[in-house]
């Protein structure tokens, strides 16, 4: 049956499973490769600042995704974050029960964006919107510069 032939009774359609192998490489761009250096060398976030509309946006960018201003300042974020967003997941990729993992979108007062991370926490139920959190980040000699080197977010 060619592609563009419609399926006009349910049996038609039919599927396959199968795999294509893929090879890329991922570069995090100038932007980003100066947050993962930050990370890894100082163990801090960094942000970039849009000297047209003042907006601060996290991980660091290179231009204004509102402006399209190339954006050249930037600080490292000193504060805790809070969560904006989390869930709790008790199944491990292939579906099966295991330990419940809390994943959470954390966010930064005064910034656009964050950072999706696990939190560290004993009882999910505690958890809360809002709540601040900081990172707890691998020895300074572990760490390789990804989002990894954050272990995750503890409730400050």
């Amino acid at each position: 049956m060619p592609i563009l032939e419609k399926i006009t009774q349910p049996l038609q359609a039919r599927h396959w499973t199968d795999s294509i192998p893929l090879e890329f490489h991922y570069t995090a761009g100038v932007a980003g490769e100066e947050f993962r250096r930050v990370l890894k060398e100082s163990g801090r976030f960094l942000s970039s600042k849009c000297v047209e509309c003042k907006t601060t946006y996290i991980p660091a960018r290179m231009f204004c995704p509102s402006c399209f201003v190339e954006m050249k300042e930037t600080r490292s974020l000193d504060e805790p974050g809070y969560v904006y967003s989390y869930t709790t997941v008790n199944r491990n990729r292939a579906g099966e029960d295991s330990e419940p993992v809390t994943i959470a979108l954390v966010r930064f007062d005064g910034v656009k964006g964050g950072i999706v991370h696990k939190l560290d926490v004993t009882e999910p139920s505690k958890v809360t919107f809002g709540m601040k959190v900081v990172p707890i980040l691998k020895d300074a000699g572990q760490r390789n510069g990804a989002l990894t080197d954050i272990i995750a977010f503890k409730p400050q």
